[in-house]
């Protein structure tokens, strides 16, 4: 391969990110440096899907230029933590040395990658070796060492890779903390296993290929840990900061703004745009400190010492299906491991919250008359997901979409027999949607509390039971699309001005519960039947919405309310449930808990 055009480019990004967010949990367990929060998998998975996703939304062909500018700039608005703010500023840096060029040759990628390792350097206010930053550089050096114009481009990559695997293997010998804990620095990691991913890519299964003898990236898992909690600064605190006024964001403006706050500042993106991330015990300050500067656009605070204490105490895993929906701040909080669906539409395809924005999939089903279909995923997507967490978890809760709507619980179930039957329980909720993230919340919180599997699996079994969701939808045109209500009825039902109220049965099949008129009087009576199955019971609730995110707060509303809740937490419907149930659809699942 002598020239890498968009296409290429495009694959490599997917692959490697693809690989990344398949390893995140071992990214996770091997987290110490700079503080031991077990989060680096996660971080640096969301923010290589946002930047896979992104180039996924593109309808047209690409040039390489304009696929690494997108790559970067869906990275740098999906970046989370420290990892994945640097992450963002090399292939911000990537995309700046590429330019707008169509295609390159090797040795021009190779100045480009070394863009790209020396902005990684200069978004931090204090780099370190030992870290990405040492294995960026490395690779770097290899590719520009090797790189010609009639180089082969796979040929170079590859040795790129080895040199990144051993710069890897020697962080543990340029940060003390690494050492001590017997592990790499993860960031590292998470570089090289993106990197595998990229090799795989380009070669391709036609390929055979003898590998280049290195030391060995893996490193034995460590179980328990002396080391005390780091409470220096509490708050992981990271947001996106706009330009106003066609006014450039100055980088050392907002160094100068933000440093004395804390540690592990670092500022990635352009004039535009800058990701900004800091540990400090001032978050408000901090974002009030931006906001002065530029729009702060998004904002996240994390609470480093309940991360450090979760991370050490727990001992089960678990495991769902991109089906389940739940707010962010839950799905890191519990550090759920989903296995995507994979969806279609004609001869396209696209993995669940990995290949596409959920915004740009929902642009290609109104854009096209072609059936969006869903597919489990295989049996052997979780029997690599089971492996890899049991090298470190003592067992796996599983808990899947309800069998009677899809195969997937199937399809764990088969992996679980497979891998450690003893060890691996699957769960069929029974439910979907925000109902199954109910039954996931109950099984997280008592796996925090100390419940052993069996305990965890009881608490799973008895949640199903508790939980009900009802919903309606604005339109049934989707439906009709996928076969599911009949024309001459939708048509029937949208003269009359009628909205259907959907029941789900303890199976988790979607039943007729009636019809009101309108979809807002359709929604109410869904709030009311909730309200009824809780049957004055405590209980817990959620919301989910396909576009309708007004209807969903004004449900929310209603519920709090009604349940005497402080917050119900309102959840944006992942890429399956829109197929299923359209635009501008509202659920409520409410969690009825014993007494």
């Amino acid at each position: 391969m002598r020239t890498i055009d968009g296409q290429v480019f495009i694959r490599a990004i997917r692959a490697g990110a693809l690989a990344v967010v398949r390893e995140q949990e071992e990214l996770n367990r091997i987290n110490v440096f700079p503080v031991r929060d077990a989060d680096t998998g996660a971080n640096l998975a969301a923010t290589l899907k946002a930047a896979a996703a992104r180039l996924g939304s593109v309808a047209t062909p690409l040039g390489v230029g304009d696929a690494a500018r997108a790559a970067a700039d869906g990275a740098l608005d999906g970046a989370r933590g420290n990892s994945g703010a640097i992450f963002a500023q090399f292939l911000h840096g990537l995309a700046g040395g590429i330019g707008r060029r169509e295609d390159m040759s090797p040795d021009e990628f190779a100045d480009a990658a070394r863009s790209g390792a020396d902005s990684a350097y200069s978004a931090l206010a204090e780099p370190r070796e030992g870290t990405i930053l040492s294995v960026l550089r490395v690779w770097a050096h290899e590719l520009g060492r090797r790189g010609r114009p009639d180089e082969d481009f796979i040929e170079m990559m590859h040795a790129g890779l080895a040199a990144a695997r051993e710069a890897l293997a020697d962080t543990p010998r340029q940060l003390e903390v690494l050492a001590r804990s017997h592990v790499v620095d993860a960031g590292g990691q998470g570089f090289v296993y993106f990197l595998e991913g990229i090799v795989d890519a380009l070669l391709g299964r036609e390929h055979t290929w003898v590998p280049v003898a290195a030391p060995a990236h893996g490193v034995p898992p460590f179980s328990e840990t002396h080391e005390e909690i780091d409470e220096r600064f509490r708050y992981c605190t990271e947001a996106l900061l706009v330009a106003r006024d066609e006014t450039p964001l100055a980088r050392d403006a907002v160094n100068a703004a933000v440093a004395d706050l804390g540690e592990s500042l670092v500022v990635a993106g352009g004039d535009e745009r800058l990701r900004v991330h800091i540990h400090t015990n001032e978050p408000q300050r901090f974002l009030t400190a931006l906001a002065e500067l530029g729009a702060v656009e998004q904002s996240k605070i994390d609470d480093m010492v309940l991360q450090q204490l979760a991370g050490r105490e727990a001992s089960l895993a678990i495991v769902t299906d991109s089906t389940t929906d739940l707010p962010e701040e839950d799905v890191f909080r519990l550090g759920l491991v989903a296995v995507p669906l994979t969806l279609s539409i004609g001869d396209e395809e696209y993995l669940d919250g990995v290949d596409i924005t959920l915004d740009a999939y929902v642009r290609r089903l109104e854009a096209t008359t072609a059936v969006p279909r869903s597919s489990q995923p295989a049996v052997g997507d979780f029997v690599e997901t089971y492996r890899r967490l049991l090298e470190y978890r003592e067992g796996i809760v599983s808990i899947h979409i309800a069998g009677a709507m899809s195969g997937t619980v199937q399809s764990a179930t088969a992996a679980a027999r497979e891998v450690d039957p003893k060890r691996v329980r699957v769960v069929d909720s029974c439910t979907v949607s925000v109902g199954a993230g109910l039954v996931v919340q109950a099984v997280g919180d008592a796996i925090a509390a100390g419940a052993d599997l069996d305990e965890a699996v009881a608490v799973a079994e008895r949640a199903k039971r508790e939980v009900k969701v009802f919903g309606s939808v604005s339109s049934l045109d989707f439906a009709v699309r996928g076969g599911r209500v009949s024309p001459r009825l939708a048509k029937t039902i949208k003269r009359f001005g009628l909205a259907p109220i959907i029941v789900f049965d303890e199976t988790g099949k979607a039943g007729k519960g009636g019809v009101a008129l309108g979809y807002d009087r359709a929604m109410q009576a869904a709030v009311r039947r909730a309200l009824r199955w809780a049957g004055g019971h405590q209980a817990k609730a959620m919301v989910v919405h396909s576009g309708d995110e007004a209807g969903a707060a004004l449900c929310a509303d209603r519920l709090e309310r009604g349940l005497g809740l402080d917050h119900v937490p309102i959840a944006r419907a992942g890429a399956v449930l829109t197929t299923h149930v359209g635009l501008d659809s509202v659920s409520v699942a409410v969690r009825r808990l014993p007494d």
